[in-house]
């Protein structure tokens, strides 16, 4: 590897680690964007799996409200991971792109209609089931296109919680949604652990990235918080969509 590729990998985990510490989404369609510049595609996904499952663990138990979220969405996450096994194992290949650019169109509409005066909100009443009705589709788009996003990233941030608790509520979907599907790829044989080492060096990056997300979080207030939130899910979207220009 050059001192090329090192720095440019060592770039990418860390802009893409303050994403995440400041919206809580974002690490890899971010870093994989950037090592496309300098690394094949294959050794970039290699490089994922570690550090987006240490940030995913990490953002889900920051915080003091971990046990509550997780009585409170565990439905979601088992719901979740039924939905992504089911598609995934039962129906071809992960990550088609054209069902993948779909999501990002998706979540393009939503971010920008939600930008606007528009606030759309889910009451908490409404939340025993359609918690589990979002986790079975969350998992089964996630199963076709190898993207956790959609339904479940729109849906969540029109509960009723404030950012730090919305961070913390998709790291701990995160973990189940990620884990399943790295499962799968895994019984799928998509792995090579030959870029393990590798994936463990850019953990301390991709860790410093968040740690300076999470500071400038705290640092703004609740709606510059959520404009920018659905700001990074618009910029993630585009990037998701643009295999279809």
């Amino acid at each position: 590897m050059t001192l090329t590729q090192v720095l440019v990998i060592a770039a990418a985990f860390i802009i893409a680690g303050i994403a995440k510490g400041a919206i809580g989404m974002g690490l890899p369609p971010i870093a994989l964007g950037i090592m496309s510049f300098a690394v094949p595609m294959e050794s970039a996904l290699a490089l994922m799996v570690v550090p987006t499952m240490v940030t995913n663990l990490w953002q889900a138990v920051y915080g003091r409200g971990f046990a509550v979220l997780m009585r409170r969405f565990w439905t979601m996450a088992a719901a979740s991971i039924v939905g992504l096994m089911i598609v995934a194992l039962a129906f071809g290949s992960l990550g088609s792109h054209g069902a993948t650019a779909w999501v990002g169109v998706i979540l393009v509409i939503y971010s920008a209609l939600a930008l606007t005066a528009w606030r759309p909100h889910v009451p908490r009443s409404a939340e025993r089931w359609a918690n589990p009705l979002v986790g079975l589709a969350s998992g089964a788009v996630a199963g076709a296109t190898g993207v956790a996003a959609v339904p479940f990233l729109p849906y969540m941030q029109s509960l009723d919680m404030n950012r730090h608790e919305l961070v913390q509520a998709l790291g701990v979907m995160f973990i189940f949604i990620i884990g399943a599907l790295t499962l799968a790829l895994a019984i799928k044989g998509a792995f090579d652990t030959a870029n393990l080492i590798g994936a463990i060096v850019v953990i301390a990056p991709t860790m410093a990235g968040v740690w300076i997300g999470q500071k400038t979080r705290h640092a703004v207030t609740p709606e510059t918080f959520r404009r920018v939130f659905l700001i990074g899910m618009f910029a993630i979207g585009l990037q998701m969509a643009s295999s279809l220009l």
